[in-house]
């Protein structure tokens, strides 16, 4: 049976991945690119078509007879006719024709921490997976990868099956970061330079940005991706004397946002003292404005090096969380995340 899935996360963007599997995988994805010789492990740029109607052009990677994957243009209309072109409908735009969903949860209803249970609950996530390394942990895990380990250690004694399964463990809870991203709160001091790193963190100008103090009043929170991890990322007014009204206001809903924050940038300027931190919460505090005089050769310059602060706030937070630089490793197994959040103090 020919299923796909798509590995990018719902939504408009600008290219969509999307992975076609199972018997008959690559003389499915052949027949829509009659024009192009699609061939097993090497890319080919083919013109997608389907009952005389051009779709999109793709980028066609064939890894395998029962695995191709195809890179196209990431709009959702785009994505739902390149369902109905393999044979899908107009269901759901992420998880069209998985094998089985609704008999795997079925027949995980006596069992719902055995391996029907746990694929059923995989391509449950993988319908809302957070960014790319999500999706394909979720699709390793809907094919059986946890079954396959468990069975493995199952099989070990001593020693190797200890060990065996505190990898499994350790890929468990850094998995839980891909289901659930941390909250990570960009704070300071009016002019600390957040709304500027902030736009620099998602690659687009979100957040207005200027040399005028209070710029910035309420909360602005988009989701984002800092090397592998995915984070909820949220923008916060700047700290001051002297504020109105409205602003104050902003600054109680910063401070309340940095409370719940399961990760706080505080970015200090020249000459800026952090103030006092809250009983709970969990603060890095960061050299900012490297534009400015007096600024230690380590502050922050998203204006100048927005690649280099991107870089720099993804290794704060993997260090943070105790992260590998890799959210996924192809074929690895973890346990599926609950509703838990996904913290290591």
């Amino acid at each position: 049976m020919t299923r796909w899935a798509e590995l990018t996360p719902r939504g408009a963007g600008g290219v969509a991945v999307v992975a076609v599997q199972g018997a008959g995988a690559l003389d499915a994805v052949r027949a829509l690119a009659p024009g192009a010789n699609v061939a097993l492990g090497r890319p080919v740029l083919a013109r997608l078509e389907h009952d005389g109607e051009w779709i999109d052009e793709a980028l066609v990677v064939a890894h395998a007879a029962d695995r191709v994957e195809l890179q196209v243009h990431g709009a959702p209309p785009l994505v739902r006719r390149l369902a109905r072109a393999l044979g899908g409908g107009e269901r759901r735009a992420r998880i069209v024709g998985a094998p089985g969903v609704e008999g795997l949860a079925a027949a995980s209803g006596d069992d719902p921490g055995g391996d029907a249970g746990q694929r059923a609950t995989a391509w449950a996530l993988l319908a809302d997976a957070t960014c790319e390394a999500a999706a394909r942990t979720w699709l390793d895990q809907a094919e059986g990868a946890l079954a396959r380990e468990l069975r493995r250690i199952d099989a070990l004694e001593g020693p190797a099956r200890a060990e065996a399964s505190r990898a499994l463990d350790e890929r468990s809870r850094c998995a839980r970061f891909l289901a659930t991203p941390p909250r990570l709160v960009l704070a300071g001091p009016v002019n600390a330079g957040k709304s500027t790193l902030f736009n620099a963190l998602l690659g687009r100008g979100r957040a207005i940005t200027s040399d005028e103090e209070g710029t910035t009043r309420d909360l602005l929170r988009e989701p984002a991706v800092l090397g592998e991890w995915p984070v909820l990322l949220v923008d916060s007014a700047g700290e001051r004397a002297g504020a109105g009204d409205v602003e104050r206001l902003g600054q109680r809903r910063g401070r309340g946002e940095r409370a719940r924050a399961d990760l706080v940038l505080w970015l200090a300027p020249p000459g800026a003292t952090p103030p006092a931190r809250g009983a709970e919460e969990r603060r890095v505090v960061v050299p900012s404005r490297g534009d400015l005089a007096g600024a230690p050769p380590d502050a922050l310059r998203p204006l100048e090096d927005p690649v280099g602060a991107r870089e720099r706030v993804a290794a704060l937070v993997r260090a943070a969380f105790d992260l590998p630089d890799r959210a996924w490793t192809p074929g690895a197994a973890v346990r599926l995340p609950g509703a838990s959040p996904a913290r290591r103090d």
